[in-house]
């Protein structure tokens, strides 16, 4: 599991120093794989999502139907932390050698579920 009061002070910090605004902390939950911190900038919000369980991070436009964005801004800042993926590589059609890595049970949710791209597969609301 990823260390989430890192994650929380960190983007704290991070929102301030671009004079945004912190809006939320969410937890992950059974069905989500992830956690989110929902912040304001520039009248704009954007939502930081980190998989649980490895330091893969994104950034996206919704919650609700996840839209993958790239935020350079904050990615400068959260770069030297965990892997920042872009949109471009989230949004990759789902081939077999993104398998390869994975688990048996996680092999098997993927087939369970049939995810179409390599971001629906790293952050991902399944039960």
């Amino acid at each position: 599991m990823m260390d989430t009061i890192q994650f929380k002070q960190l983007s704290h910090t991070f929102v301030r120093e671009l004079d945004g605004e912190f809006v939320v902390f969410r937890e992950g939950y059974s069905q989500r794989n992830y956690y989110s911190v929902e912040y304001t900038l520039r009248g704009e919000s954007y939502f930081v999502l980190l998989n649980h369980h490895y330091p893969f991070l994104a950034f996206s436009s919704t919650m609700e139907d996840i839209t993958f964005i790239d935020v350079p801004v904050m990615t400068a800042k959260y770069q030297s932390y965990y892997k920042v993926l872009t949109k471009e590589f989230l949004e990759t059609p789902l081939a077999s050698e993104h398998l390869s890595a994975l688990s048996q049970a996680e092999i098997e949710q993927i087939s369970y579920w049939k995810p179409s791209t390599v971001g629906e597969v790293i952050f991902n609301n399944w039960d």
